[in-house]
């Protein structure tokens, strides 16, 4: 797999794909302006919103489109390392050799994915900062919601609804 930006006619909207082979896996649009990002598949579409909180604005937590909490992110940029909890399950991430994004659960070497990012623009300058926590969380929000879809139930739970 792997991400690559795709030129988007609004400087406030950068377009990303998720490709593997020739195949356009999902579409990720993420608003600078209005901190959402836009995920699209043949089968679904979904706008999810990133708040930054903190006392220095340090944690990346992330929303669906009715303003319920699915997710947090926590980023160390120094050591390309982190981790996403999204929907209950937590994952951990991690950038190798500045062109590779890899997600695990346990162990880094049983890998549940790894991404590409060589087509993203300027991905190798990562020391710089060149990508925001927004960022990070549109890339990891768009490939946990590819790789770990949700049931029906679970769609119900999160989006605030109740069973009966």
């Amino acid at each position: 797999m792997k991400w690559v930006y795709v030129n988007q006619p609004s400087v406030y909207i950068r377009k990303y794909q998720l490709t593997e082979g020739d195949n356009t896996k999902l579409v990720i649009k993420y608003n600078l302006d209005q901190q959402s990002v836009r995920i699209s598949s043949e089968e679904n579409h979904r706008l999810f919103f990133i708040d930054k909180t903190g006392l220095w604005h340090n944690k990346t937590i992330l929303k669906n489109e009715y303003g319920v909490e699915i997710g947090r992110l926590a980023i160390d940029k120094v050591h390309g390392t982190g981790i996403i909890e999204i929907e209950g399950k937590k994952y951990h991430y991690t950038l190798q050799n500045n062109s590779q994004l890899v997600i695990f659960e346990h162990t880094i070497t049983n890998p549940l994915a790894v991404c590409d990012m060589a087509e993203a623009p300027s991905f190798a300058s990562l020391s710089a900062n060149k990508y925001s926590n927004e960022e990070y969380a549109c890339f990891l929000l768009g490939i946990c919601w590819y790789l770990f879809p949700l049931t029906a139930a679970e769609q119900l739970e999160f989006s605030g609804a109740t069973v009966a």
